[in-house]
């Protein structure tokens, strides 16, 4: 429990940092603060506690750890970028939006995957009963970043 706690903590991180990251990026920019929504916070807390009730009511613990990081990793990551953009009024194209979000998607699952190497390693927590687990979650969340993009990213206007 304390480990989806901090995973949740860890999104409002990751969109905190994607605030001022996105507009660095794509207009050489930094957003004023005024732009920081904590709406969008409650959004990320509220699709996570969506996302973790999902996954644990699945008796099932394969399917249920598949569900975790389909929807708790590649769909919320995916969607805090979504966030970022909108809250930024960041004007990027459906293309730019989507690759960058994907490339972000990926990125903090292969991080993920490592803390979870580190802390099952050095620090006898246990994640995976082998090393197939780790090729499993990146697919996993690579169908949730898949899903959220079919969701999300006709949302996406550069003119809007």
């Amino acid at each position: 429990m304390e480990y989806l706690i901090l995973i949740t903590f860890g999104f409002f991180l990751v969109y905190s940092f994607l605030f001022y990251l996105f507009p660095l990026f794509f207009k050489n920019t930094i957003p004023s603060s005024k732009e920081f929504s904590f709406v969008s916070l409650f959004y990320i807390l509220i699709s996570c506690l969506v996302a973790f009730t999902a996954s644990f009511s699945v008796k099932d613990l394969d399917l249920s750890n598949r569900i975790l990081h389909t929807f708790g990793g590649g769909f919320i990551t995916f969607l805090v970028c979504f966030l970022v953009v909108k809250n930024t009024k960041l004007q990027i194209s459906r293309f730019q939006f989507f690759t960058f979000s994907f490339l972000v998607v990926i990125s903090l699952g292969a991080a993920n995957e490592i803390l979870e190497y580190f802390l099952q390693n050095y620090l006898s927590f246990s994640f995976a009963k082998s090393a197939n687990d780790t090729w499993l979650d990146l697919i996993s969340n690579t169908v949730g970043a898949l899903i959220a993009s079919v969701i999300l990213v006709p949302f996406v206007k550069k003119n809007s």
